[in-house]
């Protein structure tokens, strides 16, 4: 079975700098998105389960450790198949959707089976899965919290705000999971060291002919929590009073 898991680097979003209400994105570590992983680690289980080859088609926004490359691979992965380039640089899951399923095609691999993670941790649009199943003429099922592989066709469960649904696709099709789907396990040392020597191609992203409506980040700010700082005092009897009108001044309480 000729399975793909799409991931995507990141930016470590719980280890960004801030200064004021500025986000100091790029003093912060790179990482593979956090639900990717587990788009990884379903694709190498159902390798296992089946056979095949499963092919990690990377994203790369920016610079990043090469350790972090094999750490992925060495979840079981057989290749690794990059796009990077400053075309895929910025958000835009629709160019990024494009790019990804160009380079795919540009390998000569045919999928029997696409997983991608929800969303990525940085931007989260949950578009991307949708998109490429869109370029690639695809069925798609999206939030997947569990699924059974049957004969030319997968059973899903959607997991989704009001509960959950469950579903049938005909193979080939794209899926994106979340996190509820199993655990991600924790490669060895020996098996990020074998794994740098895993076939990789990489793809410049200025190759791929890649039409796409242009967007433009204006500004990204980080969550400033002002705090009243009030002192209230006097007799516990006086101080409560007050305490309950400053309350209900913002509106905390009605």
């Amino acid at each position: 079975m000729e399975i793909v898991a799409c991931a995507k680097l990141v930016y470590d979003e719980t280890q960004i700098p801030v200064e004021g209400d500025r986000l100091l994105v790029d003093q912060a570590p790179v990482k593979v998105s956090d639900i990717d992983r587990n788009a990884i680690e379903e694709a190498v289980r159902i390798k296992e389960e089946v056979g095949g080859r499963v092919t990690l088609a990377l994203v790369v926004t920016g610079p990043f450790d090469e350790a972090i490359l094999k750490e992925a691979l060495a979840m079981g992965a057989d290749r690794a198949l990059m796009v990077q380039g400053d075309e895929v640089r910025g958000h835009n899951p629709y160019r990024t959707a494009q790019a990804l399923v160009k380079a795919i095609e540009r390998e000569g691999i045919r999928p029997d089976l696409v997983i991608c993670g929800e969303g990525s941790s940085d931007q989260y649009s949950c578009a991307l899965p949708a998109m490429v199943a869109e370029f690639m003429s695809l069925p798609v099922a999206t939030f997947v919290g569990r699924m059974e592989l049957g004969e030319g066709k997968l059973r899903v469960e959607r997991y989704l705000e009001g509960g959950y649904e469950i579903v049938e696709v005909p193979l080939p099709a794209v899926i994106s999971v979340t996190s509820e789907i199993n655990e991600p396990r924790i490669p060895t040392v020996l098996q990020i060291m074998r794994a740098g020597k895993r076939e990789r191609s990489v793809v410049d992203a200025s190759q791929l002919g890649l039409d796409y409506p242009e967007m433009e980040e204006i500004e990204m700010k980080a969550y400033v929590r002002e705090r009243l700082r009030k002192r209230i005092e006097g007799d516990v009897n006086e101080a409560v009073r007050r305490i309950v009108e400053v309350l209900e001044e913002k509106g905390v309480i009605p």
